[in-house]
Protein backbone atom coordinates (compact mmCIF):
# COMPACT_ATOMS: atom_id res chain seq x y z
CA UNK A 1 0.00 0.00 0.00
CA UNK A 2 1.71 3.31 -0.68
CA UNK A 3 1.41 6.69 0.94
CA UNK A 4 -0.55 9.16 -0.14
CA UNK A 5 2.67 11.98 0.74
CA UNK A 6 5.39 9.72 -1.37
CA UNK A 7 4.49 10.51 -5.28
CA UNK A 8 5.23 7.44 -7.34
CA UNK A 9 7.43 7.13 -10.19
CA UNK A 10 7.52 5.33 -13.03
CA UNK A 11 10.86 4.26 -14.68
CA UNK A 12 10.78 2.35 -18.24
CA UNK A 13 14.25 1.67 -19.17
CA UNK A 14 15.65 -1.50 -20.74
CA UNK A 15 19.42 -1.40 -19.58
CA UNK A 16 18.74 -3.31 -16.35
CA UNK A 17 21.92 -1.15 -14.74
CA UNK A 18 20.32 2.16 -15.74
CA UNK A 19 17.20 1.14 -13.96
CA UNK A 20 18.32 0.25 -11.17
CA UNK A 21 20.58 3.41 -10.48
CA UNK A 22 17.62 5.48 -11.36
CA UNK A 23 15.93 3.44 -8.67
CA UNK A 24 18.38 3.73 -5.92
CA UNK A 25 18.21 7.50 -6.69
CA UNK A 26 14.70 7.53 -6.06
CA UNK A 27 13.83 5.55 -3.64
CA UNK A 28 16.79 7.23 -1.60
CA UNK A 29 14.73 10.58 -1.82
CA UNK A 30 11.61 8.88 -0.89
CA UNK A 31 9.44 7.53 -3.95
CA UNK A 32 8.29 4.51 -4.73
CA UNK A 33 9.22 3.32 -7.87
CA UNK A 34 8.03 0.92 -10.02
CA UNK A 35 10.60 -0.63 -12.75
CA UNK A 36 9.70 -1.81 -16.12
CA UNK A 37 12.58 -3.19 -18.89
CA UNK A 38 9.78 -3.08 -21.57
CA UNK A 39 6.30 -1.72 -22.59
CA UNK A 40 4.35 -5.20 -22.51
CA UNK A 41 0.74 -4.55 -20.44
CA UNK A 42 1.80 -0.83 -20.03
CA UNK A 43 -1.22 0.62 -19.64
CA UNK A 44 -2.42 -1.99 -17.60
CA UNK A 45 0.44 -1.59 -15.38
CA UNK A 46 -0.09 2.06 -15.18
CA UNK A 47 -3.65 1.84 -14.26
CA UNK A 48 -2.59 -0.21 -11.28
CA UNK A 49 0.14 1.74 -10.01
CA UNK A 50 -1.33 5.16 -10.57
CA UNK A 51 2.12 7.23 -11.05
CA UNK A 52 2.64 10.50 -10.42
CA UNK A 53 5.37 10.86 -13.42
CA UNK A 54 6.68 8.79 -15.75
CA UNK A 55 10.33 8.39 -16.77
CA UNK A 56 11.24 6.79 -19.89
CA UNK A 57 14.19 6.18 -22.23
CA UNK A 58 14.21 6.96 -26.00
CA UNK A 59 15.03 3.44 -27.22
CA UNK A 60 13.48 0.27 -25.34
CA UNK A 61 14.58 -2.44 -27.56
CA UNK A 62 12.99 -2.23 -30.71
CA UNK A 63 10.78 0.44 -29.13
CA UNK A 64 10.84 3.78 -29.84
CA UNK A 65 10.07 5.88 -26.38
CA UNK A 66 9.13 8.91 -27.90
CA UNK A 67 6.02 6.82 -29.41
CA UNK A 68 5.01 5.58 -26.14
CA UNK A 69 5.24 9.02 -25.12
CA UNK A 70 3.08 10.38 -27.81
CA UNK A 71 0.24 7.04 -26.79
CA UNK A 72 0.70 8.25 -23.55
CA UNK A 73 -0.62 11.54 -24.07
CA UNK A 74 -3.10 10.80 -26.07
CA UNK A 75 -4.68 8.03 -23.66
CA UNK A 76 -6.95 8.30 -20.05
CA UNK A 77 -3.02 9.14 -18.93
CA UNK A 78 -2.46 12.34 -20.23
CA UNK A 79 -2.46 14.30 -17.29
CA UNK A 80 1.10 12.15 -16.03
CA UNK A 81 4.07 14.28 -17.04
CA UNK A 82 6.65 12.64 -18.61
CA UNK A 83 10.27 12.85 -18.46
CA UNK A 84 11.86 11.68 -21.39
CA UNK A 85 15.06 10.84 -21.12
CA UNK A 86 17.95 10.08 -23.89
CA UNK A 87 21.78 9.83 -24.33
CA UNK A 88 20.84 11.39 -28.11
CA UNK A 89 21.96 15.07 -28.40
CA UNK A 90 18.71 17.01 -29.87
CA UNK A 91 15.51 15.64 -29.08
CA UNK A 92 14.80 18.33 -26.95
CA UNK A 93 14.35 20.17 -30.12
CA UNK A 94 12.18 17.76 -31.49
CA UNK A 95 8.49 19.14 -33.27
CA UNK A 96 6.84 16.47 -30.62
CA UNK A 97 8.72 18.10 -27.24
CA UNK A 98 6.39 19.59 -25.02
CA UNK A 99 3.30 17.93 -26.92
CA UNK A 100 4.56 14.41 -26.56
CA UNK A 101 6.33 14.32 -23.15
CA UNK A 102 6.82 17.43 -20.50
CA UNK A 103 10.77 17.62 -20.36
CA UNK A 104 13.46 15.90 -21.42
CA UNK A 105 17.39 14.93 -19.98
CA UNK A 106 20.22 14.29 -21.18
CA UNK A 107 22.16 10.80 -20.16
CA UNK A 108 24.56 10.88 -18.49
CA UNK A 109 22.93 12.97 -15.79
CA UNK A 110 23.76 13.39 -12.49
CA UNK A 111 21.65 12.66 -9.78
CA UNK A 112 20.43 16.36 -8.30
CA UNK A 113 20.05 17.17 -12.37
CA UNK A 114 17.14 14.18 -12.78
CA UNK A 115 15.48 14.91 -9.16
CA UNK A 116 15.14 18.36 -10.05
CA UNK A 117 13.85 17.86 -13.18
CA UNK A 118 11.24 15.13 -11.09
CA UNK A 119 10.43 17.61 -8.38
CA UNK A 120 9.94 20.32 -11.42
CA UNK A 121 7.25 18.16 -13.38
CA UNK A 122 5.47 16.96 -9.81
CA UNK A 123 4.89 20.83 -8.97
CA UNK A 124 3.67 21.87 -11.96
CA UNK A 125 1.47 18.92 -12.09
CA UNK A 126 0.07 19.86 -8.10
CA UNK A 127 -0.68 23.44 -9.06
Amino acid sequence: MFSLSQPKILIIEDHLATLDAIRMIFEFEGYFTMNLSDTIDLHAKIAAFQPDIILIDTLLGMTDGRAICTELKLSVHASIPILLMSARNGINNSTYYRTHWDDYIEKPFSMDAITQRVRMLLSKKAH
